[in-house]
This record gives C-alpha cells, structure tokens and sequence, in this order.
C-alpha cells in the first residue's frame, strides 16, 4: 500500500492591526498563524511595537482557506 503524503495547505489571513495611532488592513498568504504572525512582525513593526521596541498595538485575524 502506498502511504499518503499529507500536504500542507495555505490560508488566506484578513488582518487588522491597531497601534501609535494607525489602523491597517491586509491579507497575509501563510501556512499558520505563527508564519502569518512573523510576516507582520517583520513587514509591520512600525505599527505594533513603539519607539522603545515594546509591543504598542493588537492584531486581529480571520482564516479562511485558499481554494
């Protein structure tokens, strides 16, 4: 019998971002969460850390799969 190999799937990630006194709105193409939160740690900084480098805003995310 051959055995299956499981294939990893992308998600489509709606996200809002709130901090020093902006909001934005993107969509983030990513495996997990963890992948999507590192994309927007490193495209996004400006918004959610501050000057001193401590996280200053939320993020909030909707899935939803790639078809």
């Amino acid at each position: 019998m051959e055995s299956r190999q499981q294939v990893r799937r992308r998600k489509r990630y709606h996200v809002t971002m709130k901090g020093n006194n902006q909001e934005e709105q993107v969509v983030i193409i990513a495996y997990s969460p963890e992948e999507m939160k590192s994309l927007i740690r490193k495209l996004y900084k400006h918004i959610i850390f501050d000057d001193r480098g401590l996280p200053s805003g939320e993020i909030s995310f909707k899935a939803t799969d790639l078809l």
